[in-house]
């Protein structure tokens, strides 16, 4: 697992369509907290699947793949009862909703991407996991949640402005799951995105 390659896939991921990554982010995030998350399934679907598009297929992205989970909203919802179960868990001592969360990393995106229902996802996702090392997966987790969402409060006590930074972090996150599927799932060789050109000096 090669957690820097998938840091750079998430940076140039954003730096490549970046009105539609962070500004769809936004509305996924904020769609998925008016609806009190009962749309988290096919509103996080929807726009995980147009990640992977990016990353694997080199598709350029719109905002109408942001709603395209929306199509097969009975198949994604029951993604809704797994996120009250890992909730669930960490109401009790946290770390039932940890190893939880980091058995079923996979499970939206193979259920939006292989069209898989939740209990085999769930299944395939906890194999793989198991697999490929847990604690690997939990260090990835933690890498990509934990620490920089620590840098920016840390940060933003010092400029509290810089709290806005938490509102596109999202985007990079999604990004490096995506990243990680690829490889986990697609043969082990995800494309990356190539970096943008440099911009050439006008005069």
């Amino acid at each position: 697992m090669d957690i820097q390659k998938h840091l750079e896939n998430s940076l140039n991921i954003v730096k490549s369509e970046p009105l539609v990554v962070i500004a769809g982010g936004l509305v996924v995030v904020v769609l998925n907290l008016v609806s009190f998350g009962f749309l988290s399934g096919p509103l996080l679907g929807g726009y995980l699947l147009m990640m992977i598009h990016m990353l694997r297929d080199g598709r350029k992205p719109d905002f109408n793949d942001l709603f395209v989970g929306f199509s097969r909203f009975g198949q994604l919802f029951p993604f809704l009862f797994l996120c009250l179960l890992i909730i669930i868990g960490f109401m009790f001592f946290v770390i039932p909703g940890i190893v939880m969360m980091t058995w079923w990393l996979y499970v939206l995106m193979l259920m939006v991407d292989k069209e898989m229902p939740l209990g085999q996802a769930m299944g395939l996702s906890r194999a793989k996991v198991t697999e490929q090392g847990f604690f690997m997966h939990l260090v990835f987790i933690f890498m990509i949640t934990c620490v920089p969402t620590l840098l920016i409060n840390f940060a933003a006590a010092i400029f509290p402005p810089l709290e806005i930074l938490n509102i596109i972090l999202m985007p990079f996150q999604c990004a490096c799951l995506a990243s990680l599927y690829l490889e986990q799932f697609d043969h082990n060789s995800p494309p990356p995105l190539p970096p943008l050109p440099p911009e050439k000096d006008s005069y």
